[in-house]
C-alpha cells in the first residue's frame, strides 16, 4: 500500500516547538498563544502579512531540532518494514526554504525516518494522484478535503491548530492509532 504522510504536526511537534519563536518574533505573550492555540500556521489576520518573513528567518535556523511525535519514527519505520511504500508529502517550497528538498531530507535523516520518496509541494492532491496514494495522514483539514475523493482512507492527526475545527474526518491522536488503522484497512482489502 502507498502511504502519504505530512511532516509538520503529523510526524513532528512543530507548532509546540515554534511557539516561543512565534511569541518572540511577533512580540506576543506565549500564554496568550497557548490559550488560543495560535502558532505559525494560524496567525491572526493582523500578523499574516509577516508569516512568510517569520518562516524565512526562523524555519531553516531551528527546525532541524524539532522533536518527533511519540512513536512516529518507530511506527513509520515499521510500516516501511511491513512492505508499505512511504511517501513523505510536505508543503515546503522556495517561498520559505532556499532548498526545501535538501533541508527536509536532512531533517528526516536526523530524525531517523525511513521513507521511499519525499515530495515538497503545496499540491498534495496531485501528488496523491501521481503516487497512487491509498492512505493519507495530515493535520491540515484543507489538505484532507482536497484528497479525500482520490485516496482510499484519510486520517486527521489532531493538532493545536485543528482541534477546534469541525470536520467529518477520522481523527487520531497517536501513531499507535495510525498503525492500527493501516493494519485494519490492509486486512479488510485482502
Amino acid at each position: 500500500m502507498n502511504i502519504g504522510i505530512d511532516i509538520d504536526d503529523t510526524i513532528t511537534e512543530t507548532s509546540e516547538f515554534l511557539m516561543p519563536y512565534v511569541a518572540e518574533y511577533f512580540s506576543l505573550d506565549i500564554d496568550y498563544l497557548k490559550k488560543n492555540n495560535i502558532c505559525y500556521n494560524n496567525l491572526p489576520k493582523e500578523y499574516k502579512e509577516k508569516e512568510v518573513e517569520f518562516g524565512k528567518s526562523t524555519f531553516g535556523r531551528v527546525l532541524l531540532d524539532v522533536k518527533l511525535k511519540q512513536k512516529a519514527k518507530e511506527t513509520i519505520n515499521k510500516l516501511k518494514e511491513d512492505g508499505h511504500r512511504i511517501i513523505i508529502i510536505t508543503a515546503r517550497d522556495k517561498t520559505i526554504y532556499d532548498d526545501p528538498f535538501g533541508f527536509t531530507s536532512k531533517q528526516l535523516e536526523k530524525l531517523g525516518i525511513k521513507y521511499d520518496k519525499l515530495v515538497c509541494s503545496f499540491d498534495k492532491r496531485q501528488i496523491c494522484i501521481d503516487e497512487k496514494i491509498n492512505f493519507f495522514v495530515d493535520d491540515c483539514i484543507e489538505n484532507l478535503n482536497k484528497v479525500e475523493n482520490i485516496v482510499d482512507k484519510v486520517l486527521l492527526f489532531n493538532s493545536k491548530t485543528n482541534i477546534r475545527e469541525d470536520n467529518h474526518f477520522t481523527r487520531v491522536n497517536s501513531w499507535k492509532e495510525i498503525y492500527k488503522y493501516v493494519s485494519d484497512y490492509k486486512n479488510n482489502v485482502k
